[in-house]
Parts: structure tokens; sequence; C-alpha cells
């Protein structure tokens, strides 16, 4: 399959990008993505509202042997999977341990109750950009706790500082 995929380079111009690529399956989540090989690489996902000019290659391709699509999207928080496995370990406090208890943040997820009523959840999942999005929430600002890794942690008060340009009028990452 041949297209063009338009993206935002580190300069925020919009490109396009022509691209061969081995479908290997489609995620859903606030957009849909293709899933796709693009030879010896891991996966990559593909917003399928930023394909243009798709056209089949004409080739026949086996995924890796013993690669599994299922497994491998379900190591993801969410459909991005491009950085490192963790085993991640977060803490909502009692306020809001019931209405987090309800929600199945990852299919790897285990739950413990805590002391003074608050609830523990720890998964092994890539994605954080996706989970520090969650965990950035309404429901959740103030009453969540990162507890490991120190990598998760460090990611997501980057995105608060990046956060904090949305209020600086004119000031933009990279300008």
């Amino acid at each position: 399959m041949w297209f063009s995929h338009l993206s935002l380079n580190r300069h925020l111009a919009r490109s396009a990008v022509l691209r061969q690529v081995r479908p290997l399956g489609l995620l859903f989540g606030r957009f849909a993505y293709l899933v796709a090989s693009t030879g010896n690489r891991a996966p990559i996902s593909y917003r399928l509202d930023l394909l243009e000019n798709v056209e089949l290659a004409g080739e026949y391709f086996e995924p890796k042997k013993g690669w599994n699509f299922k497994e491998w999207a379900n190591e993801s928080f969410g459909v991005f999977h491009g950085d490192a496995l963790w085993n991640v370990k977060i803490r909502f406090s009692k306020d809001v341990a019931k209405r987090a208890e309800k929600v199945q943040f990852h299919p790897s997820q285990k739950i413990s109750h805590g002391r003074n009523g608050s609830l523990v959840i720890e998964m092994r999942c890539r994605g954080h950009r996706e989970l520090i999005w969650e965990l950035l929430h309404p429901d959740w600002v103030g009453h969540v706790t990162i507890e490991s890794p120190e990598g998760l942690q460090k990611e997501y008060l980057g995105q608060l500082d990046r956060a904090k340009l949305a209020v600086n009028s004119g000031n933009f990452v990279g300008t």
C-alpha cells in the first residue's frame, strides 16, 4: 500500500511524506489508525484522516513470524505504542477511588485498595503520552499520584510545562 501521510515536522510546517507500508490492522480511539509495518522497523500507527492518495501496491507479505496484532495492541495505553514498556503504578485519592475503580484504564491493570481509602492501579503499558492525557482529565487532576516509574513522572511534568504556554499569548513551542 502506498500513501501520502500529512504531518507536522519539528518546525511545525505541514508536509506530506510518501510511504509504502504493509498494513497489519486498524485501531479505533478518538481517531482511527492504520497500524503498518515499513519493513524491519516496529509497526507504526498512521491516523486515517491524514492519509491521502492511498493506492494498493499489489504486493503480498507475511507479518513477522510470531507477531500478534492483539498482543501488540494490548501493550498500548490507547493507540500510541512507540515508547518503552513500563510498569506503571498510580494512586487515586479516596475522593475519586470509586469512580476510578469503574474505569478499565488498561487490560493489564491490577487494582488494590490503599491506605486511607485510596485506590492503587498497576499496569504494564506503552503509550505514555496518552496515559498522561488521561491523568490530566479534570476528574483526576489533584486526585492522582504517579508513584512509578520516574520517567513517567518527568514526562507528566513536561506536559504540564507545555500546557502553561496556553495562557501565555504568542508563546508557542519552538518559536
